[in-house]
């Protein structure tokens, strides 16, 4: 090698020093230090994945301008694309400097602004989002009660019986306080979604906004995209995206790297979520193209492969680990459409309380609206699998019908186990896949109950009688149903009544009177009781006797001693778990599954002709 080769690529090797050790020995710049007309500059990415440098002007400090003890420095943007957009919607993150310190990162811009104005949080706060070493990082679960109601004759079975509340109502139950609706600045981070219909986003607009995210419409490039950032070189000023949706759909939250240390990462200078502890997948992106917009500019762009993942979400920043392993759940979905075709849709959506069931919802409801029909009368048949990492799974299988949204009540009842499951937040618990079969028919498939009757109506403790149920379909057609039914030999009542019914219904009924709310004990107890939770498709019955009954952690005690009541009352501490009936459910039966969505109820009185009385 020459002499002049030499040194020219020993002069090389020194300027790409400070990038190789990547911004480990980096100086923050202190806020007390900034003062109105001070001058720095920022770096963001505006096309591709080149980092291109802007100009701030400082304009003060905010103290406690969003939060106790959360201070934000108000800044003026220029330079770039930034005269004609303002701040753009994924620019949160970009890292601002003075005299090559580090002060903070973009994080909050002013909707309509005819100026790019900013706050920045500083970087001091930024860095605080990492517990302490030991410190304990306990899993989050959504707020949901359950209410796990015993089979009678089975000890250690239980159903499930759901909350009242469905739809829209339960997940604004489980989401978490809103955080983004400050009146002094625009949160939101874009929450970019493809494959998912434009009717469907629009529906969950509120939602997503609530969550303080701004829908937009995306997707991924064909052949994958070129160019993307390598685990070397994601710089500060660089873009990634949270993958909480890949593949045949895809969902990311878009932000910026604020500050990197070895494979340790800082970026978008607020909260994702506020979650606390996380494992969100993240991956670098490419900007396609930079949109200029009245309400809020925003950036086009397509992520790449994952790269790490983030660990924790806190108010001031979002931390992660390159290299790392996001959490993430691999769902196929089969759908046999009215189109007479069979299409398998493959996916995976990011592990977490809240957002796992909502993904999953809207990925169903998403796919089945792009084939079926939304108005007119439609059915649908789920079957499927939640499978769980200690070789148990939860059942899926429900039948849905009616004149609308019919692709709505399908979603709900395929996320609906996923709540409850993600709700326990039992250490153990790891979903490993969902698998799902949709079928779809342009009919109404509704049977209603229209007679039952019994083998007989005079009974003794111990018989064994059979219930016969006639429903009938939109058609005319007659379908009959059979349900054996074991009086138990402890019956000491004059009467007893049978109530018949959908599985709605019976619910309803249950909840009613006997309404409390029970935490499972362990996770194959509640794997139990979702398995045994009541469908559409199946025809209930109930045997109840007017005894009174009390239930105490989750069990049911029919015909209780007196004397044991005035006991338990006696102490405080017993009395206030214990929920009094005046009705005992005695048994509790069912058919098998039918093609069909049944509605109704009916109820039947039973003469006991023996027992004590």
């Amino acid at each position: 090698m020459s002499t002049r080769l030499f040194v020219t690529a020993f002069a090389a090797l020194l300027l790409l020093a400070p990038s190789l050790r990547g911004q480990d020995d980096i100086q923050f710049f202190p806020l007390s230090q900034i003062q109105p007309g001070l001058k720095g500059v920022g770096k963001t990415v505006f096309e591709g994945d080149r980092i291109e440098e802007f100009q701030v002007e400082f304009l003060g400090v905010l103290k406690n301008a969003i939060a106790p003890k959360h201070d934000i420095i108000l800044a003026r943007l220029s330079g770039g694309p930034l005269d004609k957009t303002g701040v753009i919607s994924g620019m949160s993150g970009s890292p601002v400097y003075v005299d090559g310190k580090l002060v903070g990162a973009v994080a909050l811009s002013f909707p309509f602004a005819k100026e790019a104005l900013t706050g920045i949080t500083p970087i001091e706060e930024m860095v605080q989002v990492v517990p302490e070493p030991g410190s304990a990082t306990a899993q989050r679960a959504a707020s949901i009660d359950f209410q796990i109601a015993r089979i009678p004759g089975s000890p250690d079975a239980g159903r499930l019986i759901p909350q009242e509340e469905s739809g829209p109502a339960i997940w604004n139950k489980l989401l978490p306080p809103d955080s983004s609706g400050s009146a002094f600045t625009g949160y939101r981070l874009p929450l970019r979604l493809g494959g998912f219909a434009s009717d469907v986003v629009q529906a969950y607009t509120g939602l997503i906004r609530q969550m303080g995210f701004e829908p937009m419409q995306g997707g991924s490039i064909s052949g994958g995209p070129s160019g993307v950032a390598s685990k070397t070189d994601l710089a500060p000023g660089s873009m990634i995206s949270l993958l909480l949706v890949r593949g045949d759909l895809n969902v990311n939250v878009d932000c910026t790297v604020t500050y990197r240390k070895g494979d340790k990462l800082y970026a978008c200078g607020h909260r994702f979520m506020l979650t606390g502890p996380a494992k969100i997948p993240f991956a670098p992106s490419r900007v396609l193209v930079t949109v200029p917009n009245l309400a809020s500019s925003f950036k086009v762009n397509t992520p790449g492969p994952p790269m790490g993942s983030i660990t924790q979400d806190r108010f001031g920043a979002i931390y992660g680990v390159v290299g790392d392993k996001g959490a993430s759940i691999p769902v196929h979905l089969r759908l046999d459409s009215t189109l007479n075709k069979t299409t398998d849709y493959y996916f995976e959506i990011v592990q977490e309380p809240f957002l796992s069931p909502l993904l999953l919802n809207l990925a169903l409801v998403s796919t089945l609206s792009a084939t079926e029909r939304v108005i007119g009368p439609s059915t649908l048949e789920l079957k499927g699998k939640i499978r769980l990492a200690n070789s148990v799974a939860v059942e899926i299988e429900d039948v849905v019908s009616g004149d609308m949204n019919t692709p709505n009540a399908a979603g709900l009842s395929a996320s609906m186990p996923l709540i409850y499951l993600l709700s326990s937040a039992f250490p153990d618990l790891r979903v490993e896949s969902i698998d799902l079969s949709v079928v779809a028919r342009n009919e109404k498939r509704v049977a209603t109950l229209e007679q039952v009757w019994c083998s007989k109506s005079e009974v003794s403790p111990g018989d064994r009688i059979e219930l016969t149920a006639v429903l009938r379909t939109p058609s005319g057609e007659a379908v009959t149903q059979k349900i054996p039914v074991q009086i138990p030999e402890s019956v000491s009542d004059k009467t007893l009544s049978l109530v018949v019914g959908s599985g709605s219904t019976l619910n309803l009924l249950q909840m009613r009177f006997s309404p409390l709310t029970v935490s499972p004990r362990d996770l194959f107890q509640l794997v139990n009781a979702l398995n045994r939770t009541r469908r559409n498709n199946r025809l209930y019955a109930l045997l109840m006797a007017p005894q009174r009954s009390f239930i105490m952690q989750g069990d049911e005690y029919p015909s209780p001693p007196p004397s044991l009541i005035q006991t338990l009352l006696a102490d405080p501490g017993v009395a206030s778990s214990i929920t009094l009936s005046g009705t005992s459910v005695v048994g509790d039966f069912e058919t098998k599954p039918i093609p069909y969505t049944i509605r109704g109820q009916k109820i039947l009185l039973l003469r006991v002709t023996e027992g004590g009385r």
